[in-house]
């Protein structure tokens, strides 16, 4: 029996409770309001009856606190959600929580001539998309938790290592694109204690990725690859700041140089202004000497 059976199984009789305590109030408030009883003489009865129904309405509101996350927990087990689903939550959550906002796309269309599409697409700060894919193996790990020899467990280990190669080659095949994404595929497992598993597996990671392409990561070394990746997102922002204002930089130096350069031009008007001044002046003493010695002709005459 799996794990999630369990958890089906105590829905059930969660709600087979609730069923019966729902008849309980009925038949009791029925009993309350039927006119057979005696109001004097069943006072005590009566106020029993009272006290039962305000203890059953105080159980109902405490099943009601937990109602609601069991219809969580049944709509994620049924219908169409997987635990896979659980995975890519997880997902998502750590690379929103360490990825700039623009950098990276859930459920992405990577070869627009396929319709699948990857959980989560990184996009690197070189403009490489990095495909990450979730694969969460709870059926592996609930069998290796039930096996009762180590020959059993060592069945469900090759069992995982077929599993997960299988899905290695499924995902390198679907999503990695020549001069679009990168090299290698992430396949993420959200769980610890399935990559404790995994890495139990000799050479299972090697051959992954030699033979498949596919990086196997879980939870702890996403996260540090995540932030390597962000990183670089950050540097190449810084480039780009240095780039700007090295640009602004030269602008300035240009002013500076064309300031410079009107200047001295500036300065050599200037000094030839100063020269036609000089000269000028030069002519007005000479014109003043003339003027003179013409005035003082002008006085032996007479």
């Amino acid at each position: 029996m799996t794990f999630y059976t369990n958890i089906m199984i105590n829905y059930l009789i969660f709600i087979c409770l609730i069923i019966m305590l729902s008849i309980l109030i009925f038949i009791l408030f029925t009993i309350k309001n039927k006119d057979s009883i005696d109001k004097g003489g069943n006072e005590n009865l009566q106020n029993k009856l009272n006290e039962v129904s305000e203890d059953i309405n105080k159980i109902e509101l405490d099943l009601a606190s937990v109602t609601t996350p069991l219809n969580e927990l049944n709509r994620f087990l049924g219908g169409n959600v997987t635990t896979g689903r659980l995975g890519e939550w997880n997902l998502e959550s750590i690379v929103r929580d360490i990825m700039p906002n623009n950098s990276y796309q859930f459920q992405h269309q990577i070869n627009p001539e396929s319709r699948d599409l990857v959980d989560c697409a990184i996009t690197s700060a070189e403009g490489v998309i990095i495909p990450i894919d979730s694969k969460f193996y709870a059926g592996q790990y609930q069998n290796y938790q039930d096996a009762k020899t180590g020959t059993d467990r060592k069945k469900v280990l090759t069992n995982l290592r077929t599993e997960i190669l299988s899905d290695a080659k499924d995902i390198s095949e679907k999503y990695l694109m020549r001069n679009m994404t990168s090299n290698y595929v992430i396949l993420y497992i959200p769980s610890e204690k399935i990559v404790d598993l995994v890495n139990q597996i000799d050479g299972l990671r090697e051959e992954s990725f030699t033979d498949k392409n596919t990086l196997i990561m879980g939870p702890n070394t996403l996260a540090a690859f995540l932030d390597m990746v962000r990183t670089g997102h950050h540097y190449l922002k810084l480039n780009e700041t240095a780039t700007k204002v090295a640009s602004v930089v030269r602008g300035i130096q240009k002013e500076f140089s064309n300031f410079d350069a009107n200047t001295s031009s500036v300065l050599k008007r200037l000094d030839g202004a100063v020269k036609d001044v000089q000269n000028l002046q030069t002519r007005i003493n000479v014109l003043g000497t003339k003027l003179e010695k013409g005035a003082e002709s002008l006085e032996e005459e007479k």
